[in-house]
C-alpha cells in the first residue's frame, strides 16, 4: 500500500517502506487517530480562514458538532467567537502569516492558551484548555489579598491596642517581629534587625535581673511552657514605658526550647491609672486620718471647756455667765466652733468644686472694713496661740466683691499663717496696685520650698516633710479657688530677709 501524496497532510513528507510484519494504518489515518486521542483542540484554516480539519476537542470547546464546522471559518459556526481574543488574534495570523501565542477565552468561562503556526498555505491552531490552572490562579491571588488583607486589619488591629506579636528561633538567632514592635520601645521606623541584647539594654535597671531570671528558667527548666513578664524599657526619646510580653515555648523532642514566640503589649496608660488610683487610695487615707486629728482637737478642747463650766456651777452657784472665768470659758468655745466652722465650709466647697458648684454673690463694698473685722477676729486666736498679729491696711479700699468668700480667703490664710508661722509675728497687708487690690498675710515659719510654691494649692497637698505639716491640705486649695472665682491670683514667695512665707491675692475691683 503506498504512502498518501504529501498535500493531503501538509507539512508531510512520504512515509518510506515498511518492512514490518505487523499491518500498520496508513499515514492520513495515522494523523487522524493522533488527533483524537490529542487532549489539546486542534483546527487547520485555510487561507481565509475555513476549517479543514479539526479534532473531537476543537468541536467540543466551541460547541459544534465537527462535520458542521468543516468547511466554515469558526466564529461563522460559532457566532459567539465574533469579536472575542481568538476571533481577532486568529484574523490577525491570517493576515501576517507569523506564528503566535495568546491566551483566549470561550464563553462562558473556559480559558485557553492558544499556539498559532503556519504550515504551508494551511494556519494550524494547536488550544490548551486552561480552564483549572486559571481558576487555581485566581483562587490563589484571591486567597493572598484575603490574606494580605487579614494581615493589614490584624496589623490594624495590633497598632490600635498599642500591641505587637514576636517570634525568636533559638537555633538560627532570627526574629521575626510584627510592624509595630519596634514602635512599642520609642523607634517611629522598624529597624533593620532586633536582637536580645538590644531588648536587654532597654530594661529598666530594677527590672532587668527579674527578666534575665525568666528567660534563664526557659533554658534550665522543660516545665516552662509559657511566661508573663511585666517591665519598664526607655524609649529612644528617653521616657519610660511600661510593656507586658507573653510567650510560649516550642521544644524538640529532647525538651530544648528552639523557638519562643509571643505576643507584647503597651500598659503604660494602664500602668499610670492604676498608680493615679493608688495614690487616690493614699490620700484618701491620709485625708481620713487628718481629717480625724484636725476634728478631735477642737472637739477635745469644747469638751474640756463645758467640764470646766460644769465644775464651776458646782463649785459655786452663784456664778454668773458675766463672770471673767465663764466669759474665758465661753470664748474658748467660741473659738473651737469657729474653727469647725472653717473646717466644715472648706470640705463642703470641695465637694462643691469638684461638682462645678461654688457660687459666688459679688456686691459693692468696702474691702478694708472687711479685712479689719477678720483680723480683729482672730486676735484672740493669735493671742492663744502666743502669736502677734499686726496689720496694715490702707484705708477705703472699695470694690466689687463676694464678701463671704474674699473672708473665707482670709481666714484660711490666718489660720495657715498661725499654724506654720512658729509662734513668730503674722502680719496683714492690704494696699491698692495698679490691677486693683493687693492682701498679703506673711509668716515667720520654715517657708515654703520653691519647688512646693505651686503644688502646695492643689488639693489635699502640703509642703513636704515636718516644717509646715498639719493641717487637711485643703485651706490653700480652696483659698485659689475663691481667688481665681474673682479673675484673681494668688501665690506665694519668701518673706522679707527671705524668712517665713508670704501669701499675695490680687483681686481686681
Amino acid at each position: 500500500m503506498s504512502a498518501p501524496l504529501a498535500s493531503r497532510v501538509p507539512g508531510s513528507h512520504p512515509a518510506p517502506d515498511s518492512t514490518s510484519d505487523t499491518p500498520r494504518p496508513p499515514s492520513d489515518e495515522r494523523f487522524e487517530l493522533l488527533l483524537e486521542h490529542m487532549a489539546e483542540a486542534f483546527l487547520s484554516l485555510d487561507e481565509r480562514g475555513r476549517v479543514l480539519r479539526c479534532n473531537t476537542r476543537a468541536a467540543a470547546l466551541l460547541g459544534v458538532e465537527a462535520e458542521r464546522l468543516r468547511g466554515q471559518a469558526p466564529w461563522t459556526a460559532a457566532p459567539g467567537l465574533m469579536g472575542r481574543t481568538l476571533h481577532e488574534r486568529l484574523v490577525a495570523a491570517l493576515e501576517s502569516r507569523q506564528p503566535a501565542r495568546f491566551l483566549a477565552s470561550l464563553p462562558p468561562r473556559t480559558w485557553l492558551e492558544v499556539s498559532v503556526v503556519p504550515v504551508g498555505e494551511e494556519l494550524w491552531v494547536l488550544a490548551t484548555d486552561i480552564t483549572q490552572r486559571e481558576e487555581a490562579q485566581a483562587l490563589v491571588e484571591q486567597t493572598e489579598k484575603s490574606f494580605r488583607l487579614l494581615g493589614e486589619r490584624f496589623q490594624v488591629a495590633l497598632d490600635s491596642a498599642q500591641m505587637a506579636v514576636w517570634e525568636t528561633n533559638l537555633a538560627t538567632g532570627q526574629v521575626f517581629r510584627s510592624e509595630g514592635h519596634d514602635r512599642l520601645y520609642g523607634y517611629p521606623e522598624p529597624l533593620a534587625t532586633w536582637t536580645h541584647e538590644r531588648f536587654l539594654a532597654a530594661l529598666h535597671p530594677e527590672d532587668r535581673p527579674e527578666v534575665e531570671a525568666q528567660v534563664a528558667t526557659v533554658f534550665s527548666s522543660q516545665e516552662v511552657k509559657a511566661y508573663t513578664s511585666t517591665f519598664r524599657v526607655r524609649g529612644v526619646e528617653g521616657s519610660w514605658r511600661w510593656l507586658t510580653s507573653r510567650a510560649r515555648v516550642l521544644r524538640d523532642g529532647d525538651g530544648r526550647p528552639v523557638v519562643v514566640r509571643g505576643a507584647i503589649l503597651d500598659i503604660t496608660q494602664l500602668k499610670e491609672t492604676e498608680l493615679a488610683l493608688q495614690e487616690s487610695v493614699r490620700v484618701r487615707e491620709d485625708f481620713l486620718s487628718l481629717a480625724g486629728h484636725e476634728l478631735k482637737t477642737p472637739l477635745t478642747g469644747l469638751n474640756l471647756q463645758v467640764q470646766m463650766l460644769r465644775r464651776l456651777g458646782e463649785e459655786d452657784v452663784s456664778t454668773l455667765l458675766r463672770a471673767p472665768r465663764v466669759q474665758a470659758r465661753l470664748d474658748a468655745i467660741d473659738r473651737g466652733l469657729r474653727r469647725l466652722g472653717t473646717l466644715g465650709d472648706n470640705l463642703l466647697d470641695v465637694s462643691r468644686i469638684r461638682h462645678g458648684q461654688l457660687d459666688f454673690i459679688f456686691t459693692t463694698g468696702d474691702l478694708s472694713a472687711l479685712v479689719s473685722e477678720v483680723v480683729a477676729r482672730t486676735e484672740d486666736e493669735a493671742r492663744t496661740a502666743g502669736v502677734s498679729l499686726m496689720s496694715f491696711i490702707e484705708p477705703r479700699v472699695v470694690g466689687r466683691f463676694d464678701r463671704l468668700r474674699v473672708e473665707q480667703v482670709l481666714v484660711n490664710l490666718l489660720f495657715n499663717a498661725l499654724r506654720h508661722g512658729g509662734g513668730h509675728p503674722v502680719e496683714v497687708l492690704l494696699e491698692r496696685f495698679a490691677g486693683g487690690a493687693r492682701l498679703v498675710v506673711r509668716d515667720e515659719g520654715p517657708g515654703v520650698p520653691e519647688a512646693d510654691r505651686e503644688r502646695i494649692f492643689a488639693r489635699f497637698e502640703q509642703v513636704q516633710g515636718e516644717a509646715r505639716a498639719g493641717g487637711l491640705g485643703l485651706g490653700l486649695f480652696v483659698v485659689r479657688q475663691c481667688v481665681e472665682g474673682h479673675q484673681g491670683r494668688v501665690y506665694v514667695e519668701p518673706g522679707p530677709g527671705g524668712r517665713g512665707a508670704a501669701f499675695f491675692v490680687e483681686l481686681p475691683l
